[in-house]
């Protein structure tokens, strides 16, 4: 047992030495020095032991895929010349990543699991443990916190400290999967590919400002620009030939919020939406993203307009990575949200689980106003609602298969609520 020697017993010593002084007992003031020696020389062993010890944690990735691997190198560095008779490590790692061929044990913190590794440092010793984490599900999870205990070589005493190391932050984004393996290929979801596509405006690439015009929407407004000439001056964008595509995902599984979420159609719905988002990046269109869920802590819509700037793909697979299945609000409300534009004649691909008449209303009228509109359903069960001229694709066969095999390999489809953002 640790810390058998405390402040008490140093008292006490004191006090051993008093009275073989007073009894004139040479044998009791020896060991009062021998207890009163050894305890002080642990205590001070103690208070070093953790001085000089630099602690580091290096990430091979901070970005990576549902399934993919991250490589961790752990590493304790003992600067001084004292050596360090023991030293604990607690790394906390986050239960969505699961740690290959490594022990952990369950954290006192929800979603956490605590690696512990032992040592001795030399003077001037360096050790490092290499470790693999592997990504069970979406979700931003956090490598970190660690703390650091060591004592004296005896184990009379401890020291206990959190390095001051930043916790390490490691997105992992949704599962995608090819579109032929979806069967969405021959079905042409994001429209005809005909030469001469349409022109719109792309809002990463400003080229200018001219005067505000009636009807400009306020986030076009050039402030910097309106101080300078006294007057309302609008950002010029640089038109582009890409072919705008809106990615437009519908977080409620059932028909009514009291019924809560089926957490696996919802990852399903997200794959799908992420799967269709990379194909059409990757295809060289502009791409653009709506949910009517939110991030953990917020209860905004995610809106992320569209655009092919080279961390497009990048912001819209971070979007799908932390959305929860908090509905913010009808997916038909923010389509017609003029807040929100959509570019003119931009292809909206829907992903949904479920379809209400006025989702159903709103994508007819969008048809109608010039915009190729295409469902994908995730979901077995039978729509009431028409929606006829409007393509339908059901990818739910498909999708129960590819999630089959993932919890034959021991992933994840539908990852712990709280495990999203931890």
């Amino acid at each position: 047992m640790r810390a058998l020697i405390t402040e008490t017993w140093l008292l006490a010593s004191s006090l051993l030495i008093a009275f073989g002084l007073v009894g004139g007992s040479v044998v009791v003031v020896a060991l009062g020095v021998l207890v009163l020696g050894t305890g002080g020389s642990a205590r001070l062993w103690s208070r070093l032991s953790l001085e000089e010890v630099h602690y580091d944690r290096a990430l091979s990735e901070h970005r990576l895929f549902a399934g993919e691997t991250v490589d961790v190198t752990l590493t304790l560095h003992n600067r001084k010349v004292l050596p360090v008779p023991w030293v604990e490590l607690r790394e906390n790692l986050p239960r969505g990543m699961e740690a290959v061929d490594t022990k952990t044990t369950p954290g006192s913190s929800p979603g956490v699991n605590v690696l512990v590794r032992s040592t001795a440092l030399g003077s001037r010793d360096r050790i490092e443990w290499p470790l693999t984490l592997r990504a069970l599900h979406r979700g931003y999870f956090r490598v970190g916190p660690t703390r650091l205990r060591s004592g004296d070589l005896f184990g009379f005493f401890e020291r206990e400290e959190v390095p001051r190391l930043p916790v390490d932050g490691i997105v992992v984004y949704p599962r995608t999967y090819a579109l032929p393996d979806l069967d969405l290929d021959s079905a042409r979801p994001f429209g005809e590919q005909r030469g001469g596509n349409r022109i719109f405006e792309d809002p990463s690439r400003v080229v200018g400002v001219r005067d505000y015009l009636p009807g400009d929407p306020l986030k076009r407004i050039d402030w910097s620009a309106t101080a300078r000439v006294g007057r309302l001056q609008s950002r010029l964008y640089e038109p582009s030939r890409s072919q705008a595509v809106i990615v437009a995902l519908n977080i409620p599984t059932f028909a009514r919020s009291w019924q809560g979420s089926d957490p696996v159609l919802l990852e399903r719905g997200i794959s799908v939406a992420a799967s269709l988002a990379r194909a059409a990046f990757e295809d060289g269109q502009a791409l653009g993203m709506l949910a009517n869920g939110s991030f953990p802590d917020a209860d905004r819509p995610i809106r992320i307009g569209a655009g092919n700037s080279p961390d497009q793909l990048n912001r819209v697979l971070e979007a799908l990575a932390m959305i929860t299945n908090f509905t913010t609000s009808d997916l038909s409300a923010e389509l017609e949200d003029h807040k929100f534009a959509l570019p003119a004649g931009a292809t909206v691909v829907v992903v949904a689980a479920m379809m209400t008449e006025d989702l159903a209303a709103t994508l007819r009228r969008l048809r109608g106003d010039g915009h190729y509109v295409h469902v994908v359903k995730t979901a077995r069960t039978e729509w009431d609602v028409p929606l006829h001229p409007i393509r339908v694709s059901e990818v739910a066969t498909l999708m129960e298969r590819f999630e089959a095999e993932l919890e034959t390999e021991g992933l994840t489809a539908a990852p712990d609520p709280a495990a999203v953002a931890r």
